[in-house]
Order: structure tokens, then sequence, then C-alpha cells
């Protein structure tokens, strides 16, 4: 469970729309691809059923969505979490749900169990970064696609 202060909870099969659509927006705002939020909202009804992924939303209108994935360590028999998605409605940024989401989802993953987070992001996404960095992630440098210019950021949880 996510503490009610973070103002924060887990998305499940009855919030797939919302999630959805959020992440369709998320897309959308940056120019990528996206199969719409239809076919979304059918993906993410099967990461949640399979617990392929956990979602965590954030704030009374859901203004806030991350998305988490967890995979087995190679040395350790600690999960690793990874946050694959993260999005804040650009109306809604400045007023604390990013803070939110990220502390509901580093909270959720440390409850699962995970010893580490790992995230990707834009290298000229400054806002997602300082925010990750302000949370104690460390950049790796580890510089992706040459043309997407994507950083590598962990952080032990």
């Amino acid at each position: 469970m996510i503490p009610s202060e973070t103002g924060c909870r887990p998305g499940g099969e009855a919030e797939a729309d919302e999630i959805a659509g959020l992440l369709d927006r998320f897309q959308r705002e940056f120019d990528e691809y996206t199969p719409g939020a239809g076919p979304l909202a059918e993906r993410v009804r099967a990461h949640v059923a399979s617990e392929a992924s956990v979602f965590v939303l954030a704030g009374p209108r859901h203004v806030g969505v991350a998305q988490l994935r967890f995979r087995d360590h190679l040395f350790t028999a600690d999960p690793v979490c990874l946050l694959e998605e993260f999005y804040v409605v650009p109306e809604y940024r400045g007023r604390g749900y990013g803070t939110a989401v990220l502390s509901g989802a580093i909270h959720l993953a440390r409850r699962r169990g995970a010893a580490t987070m790992e995230l990707g992001t834009a290298q000229n996404d400054t806002a997602a970064r300082n925010l990750y960095e302000k949370y104690g992630f460390t950049n790796l440098e580890r510089a992706g696609h040459p043309e997407t210019r994507m950083l590598y950021y962990e952080r032990e949880i």
C-alpha cells in the first residue's frame, strides 16, 4: 500500500482507461508513437492482470502516472524496479504531483522487495532529470541511441 500522504494510489484494471489516457497523452506531448488510448487500455489491463506492470496514480483527478516493472537481478536475490513510464499532465506540473508519484513509486517498489530502481530519460528533459536527481538518482551518463539522447539513472531504495 502507498501511504495516503503521497496523494497516490496503485492503479488497477478499474483505472485502465484513465491510465491509458495519461500514457497516450504523454506520448503525444513528446511526439512519440502511440496506438491510441483504446488499445493502450487493453494493454494496461493485460499488464495488471499478469502482474507484468504496476501503475501508480497521483491526484484526485489522476493527473500523474508511473509504470513500474520488476525483474530479478542476476547477482542478488533482490528484484530491480524499472520506472518505465512517468508522466504528469502539463497544467499540474510544479504543484508537487511529480514528487508524489515518484515518492509513491519508490515506496511501492520497496514494499515489493526491490533494492534498486532504474530509469531512462531524455537528455533534454531537464525537469524530470532535476526531480530524479533531487530524489537521489545517479546519472550514470550512459547515453543511448545518439538521436534520442537517453540517459540512464539508478538509485538504491
